[in-house]
């Protein structure tokens, strides 16, 4: 057996499905199409040998993939789009003859809509051939493909692949299985597939008409411009239906419901809890720096209380968004009972880049709360030149047992800042050239009172530690910047000048600078953080601890 797994670090897989107008698209293609990863793996082998064509080992281990249709394992998904306007000077050339003279002179140009279709994946995609027991070297040869394979389908989806050696033990995942041909039903889609029955190396980019042989040196005209006026078939294809898993669509797809204004206006926090958990998939064509925790955060959250104002009034009021003093409900516990907005990057992404958008509320969100922040669909960024665009993912009425922070649930005798804990008071003096801290305000005395704020009295270790990527022999190793100025430059550069301004009474905004720092905190013994975040703008991304759990489990 054999199986291939890609991540997605961006949590996003762009493709149309193959031969369809993309006009007539609602949807992406899914599952991903073993035609499609086929491509990939040989276009990995050119990129990996460039001037050379394809050895012994490449045209066996590709004729083995092809010759049995994998099964396929994905997670949950939600579909999407993004739309962008592409100028078309032919389209300028409609109309009255004076109108189209007067465009053609000044060189305008129309613009024609264009969608772009998506899937937020939550987790990782499988190929699984059953049959396939590949020897020694064409085990390497794969490994070396997958190694030089970045991305699958557009170039957007940036992904990461490798062979899987452990089959998932994870509910959250279901396997989509080919039924030999094809199915009229709601719980099959079409899958574009090599043909086993009748497939060649060379089909991945030629017609068969050319006689080209699997080690010709010459190059064939480019597949997609032989197949124009054809019907978009390669030779050894064929579309064949993929059972999808058990409870499709209803368990895998992640759907934003359409919700309407209330006709009553019933106060948003009134009524029962129906969730605590939200994850969105952040979409957005340029990375984002993990600089902008706090002003993603926060974005966000102003979207809320936009919506919030619009659907309920002006005066309307949720503590769970907000957790403001003044709207605290009677039955509220404890601190820190409101929402935390929980910018990441994913699992295993080393990157440090905010894919996702975590939302956890102790408290909870009642259907006209979770109704207010699904109809957020975009934050504008960098002037609204770089939109993010959430895409839910995941809602619970629990955080999952895998959650990437902490709930109060997982207990662990090592804790490490995934993010720069800010004291909540001030603790320098002087500009960047010259810091001093106050005595009594030291970082490690702040973040000892805030455990304790949160109930930990369990004896430790504070030990600091230098931010991601830095030097730890640099002068200002131990600093980060948590608040910077939104600017095309910042956004598009991660290298900052770490000054440190303390905001003035005039509320200048852009002034605003504050400086974190890491810490692993080592307990004498196993111990629950009932929080996720401590420290300034804890509820914002900042101040983000998480279980450091030996491979042992001891």
């Amino acid at each position: 057996m054999t199986t291939i797994q890609l991540t997605f670090p961006w949590g996003r897989y762009y493709a149309h499905p193959w031969g369809i107008n993309p006009t007539r698209l609602r949807e992406p293609e899914w599952p991903p199409s073993p035609w499609r990863l086929l491509r990939a793996l040989v276009s990995a082998w050119f990129r990996a040998h460039p001037g050379e064509v394809p050895d012994a080992h490449c045209i066996a281990l590709i004729e083995s993939l092809g010759r049995e249709l994998p099964e396929i394992g994905t997670g949950k998904v939600s579909f999407s789009h993004t739309v962008h306007w592409q100028p078309n000077f032919r389209a300028a050339f409609e109309g009255k003859p004076e109108v189209v003279k007067q465009r053609v002179e000044n060189a305008e140009y129309k613009n024609t809509r264009h969608e772009n279709h998506f899937a937020a994946i939550h987790g990782a995609v499988l190929f699984r051939w059953r049959n396939v027991d590949l020897a020694p070297e064409l085990r390497r040869t794969l490994e070396t493909l997958l190694a030089e394979l970045t991305y699958l389908g557009r170039a957007e989806s940036l992904c990461h692949a490798e062979i899987c050696e452990t089959e998932p033990a994870s509910n959250d995942t279901g396997w989509c299985r080919a039924t030999g041909g094809r199915k009229i039903s709601a719980t099959c889609r079409d899958v574009f597939c090599p043909n086993p029955a009748d497939f060649r190396f060379t089909d991945l980019w030629s017609r068969r008409a050319a006689n080209l042989a699997p080690d010709s040196p010459d190059a064939p005209p480019h597949l997609v411009d032989t197949l124009l006026s054809s019907e978009m078939k390669p030779d050894g294809t064929a579309w064949f239906s993929y059972q999808m898993p058990d409870g499709w669509p209803q368990n895998w797809v992640v759907r934003t419901p359409r919700t309407a204004r209330p006709a009553n206006k019933p106060a948003p926090s009134a009524g029962p809890k129906v969730a605590h958990y939200l994850c969105f998939s952040l979409q957005c064509r340029v990375p984002l720096l993990p600089k902008f925790i706090v002003p993603l955060s926060e974005k966000f959250r102003d979207e809320a209380s936009r919506y919030l104002r619009n659907v309920h009034g002006k005066d309307a009021r949720s503590f769970a968004f907000f957790g403001h003093p003044d709207h605290r409900p009677p039955d509220v516990g404890g601190d820190h009972q409101h929402a935390f907005y929980l910018p990441m990057s994913a699992l295993g992404d080393s990157s440090g880049f905010l894919s996702n958008l975590h939302i956890w509320c102790p408290y909870g969100f009642t259907q006209a709360e979770i109704e207010i922040l699904l109809r957020i669909n975009r934050l504008d960024w960098g002037s609204g030149k770089y939109p993010v665009r959430p895409v839910l993912t995941a809602l619970a009425k629990e955080a999952p047992a895998d959650a990437p922070f902490s709930t109060g649930r997982t207990a662990s005798q090592l804790w490490r800042s995934a993010s720069p804990f800010v004291p909540p008071r001030y603790f320098y003096r002087g500009g960047s050239g010259n810091r001093t801290l106050k005595v009594k305000d030291q970082p490690e005395h702040q973040l000892i009172e805030c455990l304790k704020a949160v109930g930990v009295a369990t004896a430790g270790e504070i030990r600091r530690l230098s931010p991601p990527g830095r030097n730890p022999h640099d002068g200002q190793a131990q600093w980060d910047i948590v608040r910077t100025p939104e600017s095309e430059d910042s956004i598009l550069n991660d290298t900052a000048n770490v000054s440190v301004h303390r905001p003035s009474s005039a509320g200048a905004r852009e002034r605003e600078r504050r400086v974190g720092l890491f810490f692993e905190i080592e307990f004498a013994e196993a111990v629950s953080l009932p929080s996720p975040a401590l420290g300034h703008s804890c509820h914002f991304g900042l101040g983000l601890f998480i279980p450091i759990i030996p491979e042992n489990g001891h």
